[in-house]
C-alpha cells in the first residue's frame, strides 16, 4: 500500500532527476529520453527486493517533496525548470552537510548506473558492448603498466 503510494512521486521525481543529470544536449551524447533511463528504471525497481525497492522509492520520493525545503522556489522539484534541479543536484553533491551530499550522490550513482547501461551510452564513451564475452569477442588485454610508461 505504502509503495503504491510512494510509487507516483518517486516517478516524478526520477524523471525530474533524469532530465536534470541526462538533459537533450547539442554534444551529441544521448539524453535521458534516448536511453529510456526512467522506463529501465522503473523496470529494474519491480526487479529488486522489496526492501532495497523502498530504498530508491524513498530516496526520489524525498527530492521530489521536500525540493521546497531544500531549493529556493516553493514547488515540487519535477516543477522546477531544468537548470534549477541540475544546480541543485551539483549543490547537494558539494554540500557540507553529510547528509545533503550523500542524497546527492545517491541521486547521480542511481541514474548514471541505468543511463550508462544503454547501448547508445556506451557507443557514445567508445565501448562497442558492455560485455564483450556475450558478443563472441575475445576480451581485449589490458595494458601493462610498463607500456603506459613509455
Amino acid at each position: 500500500m505504502l509503495e503504491r503510494i510512494l510509487f507516483h512521486y518517486a516517478e516524478a521525481g526520477l524523471s525530474a532527476t533524469a532530465e536534470a543529470l541526462f538533459p537533450v544536449n547539442a554534444e551529441g551524447a544521448p539524453d535521458y529520453r534516448t536511453t529510456e533511463l526512467v522506463a529501465r528504471m522503473l523496470d529494474y525497481w519491480r526487479l529488486l527486493p522489496a526492501r532495497q525497492r523502498r530504498l530508491f522509492l524513498a530516496l526520489f520520493t524525498f527530492i521530489e517533496l521536500a525540493a521546497p525545503f531544500l531549493i529556493p522556489g516553493f514547488s515540487r522539484f519535477s516543477a522546477l525548470p531544468v537548470q534549477v534541479r541540475e544546480e541543485a543536484v551539483r549543490r547537494f553533491r558539494r554540500s557540507d552537510v553529510m547528509p545533503l551530499r550523500l542524497i546527492g550522490d545517491a541521486l547521480k550513482a542511481s541514474t548514471t548506473m541505468m543511463y550508462m547501461s544503454h547501448p547508445a551510452a556506451l557507443a557514445y564513451v567508445g565501448v562497442s558492448s558492455g560485455c564483450n564475452q556475450l558478443g563472441g569477442h575475445e576480451p581485449a588485454a589490458a595494458p601493462r603498466f610498463e607500456a603506459l610508461a613509455e
